[in-house]
């Protein structure tokens, strides 16, 4: 009896030490999905000569920023709250989601070479919440045990690569034209070296 309690222990503490890796690759995502949607609707804007839609852009930060907390709250709390707390990080995901669903229906201009840069830009935006719903744990079991569940297969500097290289293609609209190369994502930037562990590649 000692021996197994001795071992679920350390299986415990175990669990208990990688539980928030998966928490700094979710960060990590969002840090580089938030503003990379919030560039589409910049691009938007710009491309029909209006103002950036704020309050939209505004609920993807606050989105983004309740996933990064629950998240957070969940890798720590004990197997009893976890449920509850898993839940609402996967509300908080779903509201996410959602502005990615209102980002494609206010994402409409009249120029189609610029119209098809959003498309790709706004797919390829799209595929981070496939990454980041793989890597919460299952609301059925404890946060520590299920912490263990290998991350997927997503690079962040990969995504910033693909995602610069649409937005900087050039449409023939100047003013888009003109505003997309200050919109890149770094590479090298704080979330990239969240995931490179500071080592730039």
């Amino acid at each position: 009896m000692k021996k197994i309690l001795v071992v679920a222990l350390c299986f415990a503490m175990f669990c208990t030490a990688c539980s928030t890796a998966w928490v700094a690759t979710l960060d990590s995502i969002l840090a580089a999905a938030a503003p990379a949607l919030v560039n589409i609707l910049q691009i938007v804007a710009v491309a029909n000569g209006k103002p950036l839609n704020s309050n939209l852009a505004a609920k993807i930060n606050a989105d983004a920023t309740v996933i990064k907390t629950l998240a957070a709250d969940f890798a720590k709390v004990s197997s009893g709250s976890a449920p509850g707390v898993c839940q609402q990080l996967q509300a908080a995901v779903s509201a996410y989601q959602a502005d990615q669903q209102l980002v494609l229906q206010v994402a409409q201009v009249s120029d189609s070479n610029t119209q098809t840069k959003i498309m790709l830009l706004t797919g390829l935006v799209a595929g981070t919440v496939n990454a980041i719903t793989a890597l919460i744990p299952s609301c059925q079991n404890g946060a520590a045990t299920q912490s263990m569940k290998a991350a997927p297969p997503y690079s962040v500097s990969s995504f910033a690569d693909d995602y610069n290289s649409i937005l900087v293609a050039p449409t023939g609209n100047a003013a888009v034209d003109a505003v997309t190369p200050k919109l890149k994502l770094h590479r090298h930037s704080k979330f990239v070296q969240a995931v490179a562990f500071g080592r730039r590649q």
